[in-house]
């Protein structure tokens, strides 16, 4: 039959949640200590607001970034390095507390983007994934994977079926936003060739 999000949306929610989650067996105040996100796609602003809750007025929600890039001269072997790596520090934070845990694959300058590369998000987040349920640790954290290299619906599914909670398409968002800031894109919103719409609109699109 047809897909109908209107009438079967209780079970087409895209909406996700990032946290400890506590047994659905127990009914708690604890339980509902969550950070509710509308969709597992984040944007510059929704990074932000996630950042702010980790202050303790907010709800002090413990987080944790781990970088996803590692050195271009440990060769090949060094992507299996690189990942054991950020397994046993995501095992490491999520049992100090971490109830929000970033994979990131940013490179803070150029420097480091010319002598490091990034472990596949896919292979990363699937990696970490499986490390903390073989732990018992997967249900005490979420995951966001930041990355550069996730710009399609196709990707984020992906992403979301390795195990992520959300994702940060950074770079397609960048992308959307010099687009929209460029000269000829406003001449031709100001001449009706294409819809004028905001920032924040053209990035959702």
């Amino acid at each position: 039959p047809p897909i109908d999000p209107l009438r079967e949306g209780v079970v087409m929610s895209v909406a996700m949640t990032l946290g400890k989650k506590e047994s659905i067996y127990k009914v708690s105040e604890k339980g509902a200590r969550l950070i509710h996100l509308e969709s597992p796609v984040l944007n510059s602003n929704e990074m932000e607001r996630i950042a702010s809750y980790a202050e303790e007025e907010n709800g002090g929600f413990a987080q944790g970034t781990i970088s996803t890039r590692y050195s271009l001269s440990d060769g090949p072997d060094g992507m299996k390095a690189a990942i054991d790596a950020i397994c046993d520090k995501a095992a490491e934070d999520v049992r100090n507390g971490v109830e929000v845990l970033i994979l990131s694959d940013k490179a803070d300058d150029q420097s480091v983007l010319d002598e490091t590369t990034y472990i596949p998000p896919l292979v990363a987040v699937g990696a970490v994934h499986h490390r903390l349920i073989a732990e018992g640790l997967r249900m005490d954290t979420g995951i966001v994977v930041e990355t550069g290299s996730a710009w399609s619906t196709h990707h984020f599914a992906c992403l979301v079926g390795y195990g992520a909670n959300a994702v940060h398409p950074y770079l397609a968002l960048e992308t959307v936003k010099q687009w929209h800031g460029n000269s000829r894109t406003q001449k031709m919103m100001e001449a009706g060739k294409l819809e004028t719409t905001t920032v924040d609109e053209a990035q959702q699109n």
